[in-house]
């Protein structure tokens, strides 16, 4: 795991997210080396990852290239360009199963 990785990990932890992973990505797209899920129980703690993520990121050398989720929703992603985050809420994440489609490049 990099240095980047960690530190965006570390941003996250302030918004109380759960069960994150983080995936290897190399191997499937030059678009982005890793890929990071997490889960948190409401809408207001997605809005604050994200916020958390809008506000910090750019501190650590970070660039957003986008942000996707408004008001209630239950998937919120930001586009670090070489990390891209996805923050599910509740039962949305299994609905999605993104951690079995990428789960042979675990980290």
């Amino acid at each position: 795991m990099t240095d980047k990785v960690k530190k965006v990990i570390e941003i996250l932890d302030k918004a109380v997210v759960s069960n994150t992973k983080v995936y290897d990505m190399t191997s499937l797209t030059p678009f982005y080396d890793f890929s990071i899920i997490t889960s948190v129980n409401n809408s207001r703690q997605g809005h604050a990852g994200v916020d958390y993520l809008r506000k910090e990121a750019p501190l650590h050398g970070f660039t957003i290239r986008s942000i996707s989720g408004h008001g209630d929703s239950r998937w919120f992603l930001v586009d670090l360009n070489e990390i891209v985050v996805h923050i599910f809420v509740g039962d949305e994440r299994e609905r999605y199963n993104l951690d079995g489609l990428y789960s042979h490049n675990f980290r």
